[in-house]
């Protein structure tokens, strides 16, 4: 079991602990690594994505466990599910914010889930 975590959050420029999150995960200009331990922060990084390069790969490539955002399509919730990260989302402004509420236990996980329906709700 790792000694942290890896969570990645779509951030304005120029990312870091004091940028504010971005309101959507797809369009983000910059998105910021932040490892955590039980003592805290062990390092902080910004990626800006070069144009060919897929935030899949990104995500791969860091060995992200946890995405935190405000917003994201359920495309990219089922991306992220597939790879094996969790996806926590809550109400939140800062990176330092997001990460403080993550602790604290106070954001919610986001999952996918198919119900089948008994059908169409048609009474006469």
């Amino acid at each position: 079991m790792s000694r942290y975590v890896r969570t990645l959050l779509p951030t304005y420029q120029p990312g870091g602990l004091k940028a504010k999150v971005y309101p959507h995960w797809r369009d983000s200009p910059t998105f910021t690594k932040v490892c955590l331990s039980k003592e805290g922060v062990r390092c902080v990084r910004s990626f800006k994505l070069a144009s060919d390069e897929l935030l899949v790969e990104l995500i791969k490539r860091e060995g992200v466990n946890y995405v935190i955002a405000l917003s994201l399509s359920t495309r990219a919730l089922e991306l992220l599910t597939n790879l094996g990260v969790k996806v926590l989302t809550g109400k939140f402004s800062t990176v330092e914010e997001a990460l403080r509420k993550f602790k604290e236990g106070k954001l919610f996980l986001l999952t996918l889930n198919k119900v089948r329906i008994g059908g169409l709700p048609l009474d006469p």
